[in-house]
């Protein structure tokens, strides 16, 4: 329950983060990295030109499909997971995308979009990722953060675009958990899982559960990056009313 509690940080963060990147495989070893208090990131050169940039990033939600929004407003677009078997995104270039081991990256599917669109590819310090051999592609890299939650690897993407000095940061799909339980999503139609602490919970508990978590989100955000402007373009605006929140001093 605790949003920077990680059961591989036998150390400090960002120590135990510093260790696993060296551990992590063969393509990631020679990359430098940068470490702070709150994000570890393997540093590409393209992520310089990220600052003072406008992005835009895409949620599995249902939003995603159903909002009407122009991709050529945005220097840069982001993603993550199955966003490529989207029928709106798979044949749209997509800069930057995270991925987590639910994903196949032997896929056919996959491997066609990447490449076709040769989009920049993270991975954040995961079990089922230490000892995967990731193959030669030269687009891959590092990020983790601090703040983990049970929230989905959205609410970590939108710090990573803070902590790079993104000027404007818009994001749609990230929409809460209601849409996800009747299987409403946007990448993976029918997809209804959600992580196992949720088990047994009502759809209130969750719903409660990921408000709470979005509050600590934000706040977090607005102490530690307040130089990036966000701005939910989707649904779920009862988990994003904390973007303007006024932000309390407290332990961080």
């Amino acid at each position: 329950m605790n949003v920077f509690a990680h059961h591989r940080a036998t150390t400090s963060f960002p120590d135990w983060v510093i260790r696993d990147c060296h551990n992590f495989g063969q393509n990631f070893k020679k990359m430098p990295i940068v470490a702070s208090r709150e994000i570890v990131y393997t540093n590409l050169e393209e992520f310089k030109n990220y600052e003072n940039s406008k992005i835009l990033i895409i949620g599995g939600g249902p939003s995603t499909k159903e909002i009407v929004y122009n991709l050529s407003d945005y220097d840069y677009i982001w993603s993550c997971n199955h966003f490529f078997k989207n029928p709106k995104l798979k044949n749209q270039k997509i800069d930057l995308a995270i991925i987590m081991p639910e994903v196949d990256l032997k896929s056919d599917e996959f491997l066609e979009y990447r490449r076709k669109h040769n989009p920049l590819l993270g991975f954040e310090i995961h079990d089922s990722w230490m000892n995967y051999r990731f193959d030669d592609y030269e687009r891959y890299f590092l990020m983790h953060t601090r703040f983990y939650s049970k929230i989905g690897i959205g609410a970590r993407m939108l710090i990573f675009s803070a902590a790079i000095k993104c000027k404007q940061v818009d994001f749609v799909g990230f929409d809460g958990p209601s849409y996800q339980l009747k299987g409403n999503h946007a990448f993976q139609p029918g997809k209804k899982n959600l992580p196992s602490i949720f088990v047994g919970k009502s759809e209130r508990q969750i719903v409660d559960f990921h408000i709470m978590q979005y509050e600590t989100l934000w706040n977090f955000i607005g102490l530690k990056f307040p130089n990036t402007r966000f701005t939910n373009i989707g649904y779920g605006n009862e988990y994003h009313k904390f973007i303007n929140f006024k932000r309390r001093k407290n332990e961080l």
